[in-house]
């Protein structure tokens, strides 16, 4: 990249490289904060019905105000090149988070999904669509927050569509099957996408493959997958159900909407939780898999649950029970020998 800076924005490096465009993490000066910029690809925005699609959606996206949306500050055309500037979220894509240390605890997943179910919900409120909804598009900061971002293929749903009838829109795997099928994306496609990705973290699998995109496709038209407890028989079974019903063929038997989502994912996660804060939880998630310092964690959670949750973030073992401290111990066994005495008596009086 030639330009070294956009407006106020000094450009530092290079973040990642996706589909629409070049991400780099840059420092605003004056505002002395980092953000990140996002730059068109060259050749897309030699198009311009992309050029207009990508200004549209940048506008729509900059309205959205949302913690676990990541915010629009500035979109800057300069040199004929589309510069989106953005929130930097300081820490780690959902991909690369199961690429560290493969599925993610039950209670991650629940938190996460939750999270982003609520983003989709604002989303939709305010007549937009994401339409690209995946691992890599959800993002883990080192403080536990999560965000849903790259908005480039989101749709205003009361503007006209700059989509040529009969071009796909999205990500193959995360594709919809009435959308598959001819119809209009709607938020039921996000619900559905989101079901893929919460599985995908559960298991490591997509629940839908194939060898090549028309054996693919038909796997989703077909709407069969593998239950994702016969996968992951450690997912507990309300979540699985929350997540398959996001993923059933017909859009109507699905939820509702996001936000009917969203409440059942909270659930599960106060019941997986154990009483610690779900952001504090995904705190733990990102030390243990090599995203955050220790010392920085701490200063979010206290060590023993740290230490708790360290075996089953790695992927190694499962969540400890609580240790029983040793006078607890000693009270339950005289409360079992006086229960066993009692007993005893009892049948002695009865023979008498």
């Amino acid at each position: 990249m030639a330009v070294r800076k956009v407006g106020t924005c000094r450009i530092v490096r290079e973040l990642g490289r996706g589909g629409m465009g070049v991400v780099f993490e840059a420092f605003q000066e004056g505002l002395d904060r980092r953000v990140a910029v996002k730059v068109l690809d060259a050749k897309l925005a030699r198009s311009r019905e992309l050029l207009e699609r990508f200004k549209r959606e940048g506008r729509a996206y900059a309205q959205l105000r949302h913690q676990a949306v990541v915010a629009v500050h500035d979109l800057i055309e300069k040199e004929d090149t589309l510069y989106l500037v953005t929130d930097f979220v300081d820490g780690a894509d959902l991909n690369r988070v199961l690429t560290q240390g493969g599925p993610l605890p039950a209670a991650c997943i629940a938190v996460v999904g939750a999270r982003v179910a609520d983003a989709l919900d604002y989303v939709h409120f305010n007549k937009l669509l994401h339409r690209d909804v995946k691992p890599a598009n959800v993002m883990v900061s080192r403080d536990g927050e999560v965000k849903l971002m790259d908005f480039g293929i989101a749709k205003d749903q009361t503007a006209s569509d700059l989509t040529r009838d009969g071009m796909l829109v999205g990500s193959p795997s995360y594709i919809a099957p009435e959308v598959l099928g001819g119809e209009q994306a709607d938020a039921q496609a996000d619900i559905w996408a989101l079901g893929v990705t919460l599985y995908e973290l559960a298991c490591g699998e997509k629940p839908f493959r194939g060898p090549d995109a028309e054996m693919l496709f038909n796997a989703i038209r077909r709407g069969e997958f593998p239950k994702l407890r016969s996968v992951a028989p450690s997912v507990p079974r309300r979540l699985a159900r929350a997540i398959e019903k996001c993923l059933e063929k017909r859009p109507r038997s699905r939820w509702k909407t996001a936000g009917a989502m969203v409440r059942e994912l909270e659930r599960c996660a106060d019941s997986l939780l154990g009483g610690l804060h779900p952001q504090a939880r995904l705190v733990a998630l990102m030390a243990h898999r090599g995203f955050a310092q220790e010392e920085e964690a701490l200063t979010k959670i206290d060590r023993a649950s740290l230490l708790a949750t360290r075996a089953v973030d790695e992927g190694t073992g499962t969540v400890p029970a609580p240790a029983v401290p040793r006078h607890g111990l000693r009270w339950r066994w005289a409360l079992m020998v006086a229960l066993a005495t009692a007993a005893g008596l009892a049948a002695w009086l009865v023979r008498f």
